[in-house]
C-alpha cells in the first residue's frame, strides 16, 4: 500500500486548513490541547492558565488568540483525515477529547498520537473506535516499548515515531511487528522520505508539501 502523507501542524491554523484540498496530502496533523474542557490547536507548550500557553516567544493570554479544534473538524474533515496529537500538561485531556469524537460526524477518518502513554490508553478505552497511537521521542522509549512488548506487558500498540531512531529496513519491520502501524515524524529531505517508505513504514510526516509530493 502507499505511504500515508500527513501534513504536519497543517490542522494548527486556519490559514492552513485549504492544504486539506491538496493532491499530495492525505491527511491534516494537529496539535491538541485541553483548556477549561475546551479544545484548542497549538504546537507550543502549555505555561499554565495565565499565560495559557506560549506561540513562539509570545504568551498567548486568552483562549480567543486560538483556534478551536471544532473549527477543524468543521471545515475539512470531510476532505482530508485528520491526525490529533493530544497533548497533556496538567489533567487528563482524554474524556474531553472522547466526547469531541463522540458527536463528530466524520469520526471516521480521525487518529490520535499521544507523547503521554497512559493518556493514550485512557483515550483508547474513553473511544475505543478511535485508532490511537503512541508517540516515540526518544531511543530510551523505543526500548522500553521493545522490551515490554516482548514479555508481553505491552499490548500492540500503533506507533508514530521520531525519524531519526530508524537506521534500517530491518528496524521498521521489527517495529511493525511490535506496533502493527509505524508513523516516522517529521521527514523534510525527499531522499530521507523515499528510504522511509521503501523500508515500509506505513505513514510519514512532513511540513513541506514537497515531500509529501515526491511519496
Amino acid at each position: 500500500m502507499p505511504v500515508t502523507r500527513i501534513l504536519h501542524r497543517g490542522g494548527n491554523l486556519r490559514s492552513s486548513f485549504g492544504s486539506a484540498d491538496h493532491p499530495a496530502v492525505d491527511a491534516l496533523e494537529a496539535d491538541v490541547w485541553v483548556h477549561g474542557g475546551a479544545l484548542y490547536l497549538h504546537h507550543e507548550r502549555t505555561l499554565g492558565p495565565l499565560p495559557i500557553m506560549l506561540r513562539g516567544a509570545r504568551p498567548v493570554r486568552r483562549p480567543g488568540d486560538l483556534t478551536l479544534l471544532n473549527e477543524l473538524l468543521e471545515a475539512v474533515s470531510d476532505r482530508a483525515d485528520l491526525v490529533l496529537d493530544l497533548r497533556s500538561w496538567f489533567g487528563d485531556p482524554a474524556p474531553d477529547l472522547a466526547r469531541v469524537l463522540m458527536t463528530t460526524q466524520h469520526r471516521d477518518r480521525i487518529s490520535v498520537t499521544c507523547e503521554a502513554w497512559p493518556i493514550a490508553d485512557r483515550l483508547r478505552a474513553w473511544a475505543p473506535e478511535t485508532p490511537v497511537a503512541y508517540s516515540v521521542r526518544s531511543a530510551r522509549q523505543l526500548r522500553v516499548f521493545a522490551r515490554e512488548h516482548a514479555d508481553g506487558t505491552r499490548a500492540r500498540t500503533a506507533v508514530a515515531i521520531r525519524h531519526t531512531l530508524l537506521a534500517s529496513a530491518d528496524d521498521v519491520a521489527r517495529l511493525r511487528d511490535a506496533a502493527g502501524r509505524v508513523t516516522a515524524w517529521t521527514v523534510d529531505d525527499i531522499d530521507r522520505a523515499l528510504e522511509l517508505a521503501a523500508w515500509g513504514v506505513d505513514a510519514i510526516v512532513s511540513n513541506r508539501l514537497t515531500v509529501l509530493n515526491a511519496l
